[in-house]
């Protein structure tokens, strides 16, 4: 497939969101209390700035934008809709605790509780779009469901222990992670990205073993001998050539599967071990910025690896 960048930025940036919400969540449920004034100023405000990033971004890859309210009247049946649905009201819950943290200092369990709730069906809802599509063989499978929760939570845990060092050095009197902790903290962070680094290989390597369902002798009913294609099927490009191929060569992808891999999971471990052992918060911040980069290598790659049948007409000339 050829992934959209608002569409990357979109799954990236909102699972991380959720993976905040939910650390917040984990961190309440622990009896953790955290600083109101980090919740208002700081929490809050950057959870919803990536949903409401993310929101924006997931209008770029619509063909109609101003259709998109349309989607919602296909709930009953439609993955898509479902999201269209969860997502502002999962927004809508994250307002109204940012109200409850300004107004009155706390938040409910009861809003805590749809926090989570709608974090977890925003990811189900999320990762289905995808995992339903039977003939991609490489979506249709329920590692695509633990892939999004496992690296949306990690990254979104990530993004709070790094927001927590930004503001352990603003205001060092109101210091959440400390170098008495932060063996604690970056060594959970460590945990969740190799976890999921453990799936994502596991995913690979299944990908890499799957054999297509469909070929050109059945395709064409043609079962004697090999068949060969020799024309691409036809003179120019099209929305087909463009969206359901990458156009990129296996070099390219080979890199980017690297970026990935280093980026996202292998060199912030790295880092994160270093900030430990020196208690180093600045290190954990550029940690985070590497994981980022790789987030983004690992979003494109889950998108351009899946292989639609139709590329067996629309193939490229060896």
């Amino acid at each position: 497939m050829h992934p959209a960048f608002s569409l990357i930025f979109f799954t990236g940036m909102a699972g991380m969101a959720q993976g905040m919400v939910m650390s917040l969540l984990v961190l309440h449920l622990a009896g953790d209390p955290l600083p109101s004034h980090f919740m208002n100023y700081l929490a809050f405000p950057i959870v919803l700035l990536l949903l409401a990033g993310g929101l924006l971004a997931s209008f770029f890859h619509l063909g109609h934008p101003e259709r998109a309210w349309r989607a919602i009247l296909m709930w009953r049946t439609s993955w898509l809709s479902r999201e269209v649905l969860v997502l502002p009201s999962f927004i809508a819950l994250t307002v109204l605790a940012y109200i409850y943290s300004w107004q009155m200092g706390s938040i409910p369990n009861w809003l805590w509780m749809l926090l989570g709730i709608f974090a977890v069906l925003l990811w189900v809802c999320t990762a289905m779009i995808y995992q339903c599509i039977r003939f991609i063989q490489e979506w249709a499978h329920p590692m695509t469901m633990v892939n999004f929760i496992a690296l949306g939570f990690a990254s979104g845990w990530f993004l709070l222990m790094t927001l927590f060092t930004i503001w352990s050095a603003w205001l060092p009197e109101q210091a959440i992670v400390t170098s008495q902790n932060i063996a604690g903290v970056t060594g959970f962070t460590g945990f969740l990205l190799l976890l999921s680094l453990t799936l994502k290989l596991w995913i690979w390597k299944r990908n890499r073993s799957l054999k297509p369902k469909s070929t050109l002798q059945s395709a064409t009913g043609i079962q004697q001998g090999p068949v060969r294609q020799i024309s691409m099927g036809m003179m120019g490009g099209s929305f087909n050539t463009r969206e359901f191929f990458h156009q990129q060569s296996n070099f390219f992808v080979a890199n980017v599967r690297k970026l990935a891999f280093f980026g996202a999971y292998l060199l912030p471990v790295t880092l994160l071990v270093f900030a430990a052992s020196q208690a180093s918060l600045n290190l954990i911040i550029v940690a985070f910025l590497v994981h980022l980069l790789g987030l983004m290598a690992e979003r494109w790659l889950f998108f351009a690896e899946s292989n639609h049948p139709q590329n067996l007409y629309y193939q490229r000339i060896a």
